[in-house]
């Protein structure tokens, strides 16, 4: 597995058309790919994203490349309130994945007012497919490898993608906070996934979590 991370600066966003998006979201955050359109022109996703100072959730139908299917919940932040929403997403970079087999844009992929980080996922080939797209849309970024190759890094511990997703997912919407931020349940409806599903994930999660810890501390 590699994984390349694609950095543009605010001046960069700030030139291109991605001007309106900023003009009315603080910060964007993609925390799930949920769908796709028959097409490949399509992305349904989960977010969590901060609306602009004076914006409010129906400016968000103003950008040519966004819409809010569901905001699912919504919580207070030292930043302002942050909403989770289920988004169709139709700008190209987000849809030329759908045509490289091999390589995705992960979660934790943000844009916002202080520019935006790209986390590619995949084959070598894969990820820099997805590479030379983003640089010829504008070459103006820097880019960091973080996985080299396969046999490298241990970091999933023998987790399964899905189980991998649905720890970032339950992470980012606060399940492991005390007290929680969300139910089995919020977490469930933002993968599209059943509850059963999401609890024997991240069972599996917690199970290897433990043994991961006790193996530190020489158990």
């Amino acid at each position: 597995m590699r994984e390349i991370r694609l950095r543009y600066g605010a001046d960069v966003l700030q030139g291109t058309e991605f001007v309106q998006q900023l003009n009315r979201i603080e910060e964007f955050e993609l925390l799930n790919t949920l769908g796709r359109s028959d097409a490949n022109d399509a992305v349904t996703v989960m977010v969590r994203l901060r609306l602009a100072d004076n914006a409010v959730v129906e400016d968000i139908e103003d950008i040519e490349w966004l819409s809010i299917d569901e905001v699912v919940r919504t919580e207070p932040t030292v930043d302002g309130e942050a909403l989770y929403a289920i988004v169709r997403f139709t700008h190209p970079l987000v849809t030329i994945p759908l045509e490289v087999g091999d390589a995705i844009i992960s979660p934790g992929t943000r844009i916002g007012r202080r520019g935006a980080e790209v986390i590619l996922r995949g084959s070598s080939d894969g990820c820099q497919a997805l590479v030379a797209a983003f640089r010829l849309w504008n070459d103006r970024c820097t880019v960091a490898v973080v996985r080299s190759g396969d046999a490298d890094h241990d970091a999933d511990a023998g987790l399964t993608p899905q189980q991998v997703e649905a720890a970032r997912l339950a992470w980012s919407m606060g399940y492991f906070d005390v007290p929680r931020g969300c139910a089995l349940s919020d977490i469930a409806k933002a993968a599209g996934v059943s509850n059963a599903t999401i609890s024997g994930h991240l069972r599996e999660v917690d199970r290897i979590a433990h043994r991961r810890l006790l193996d530190w501390i020489g158990e």
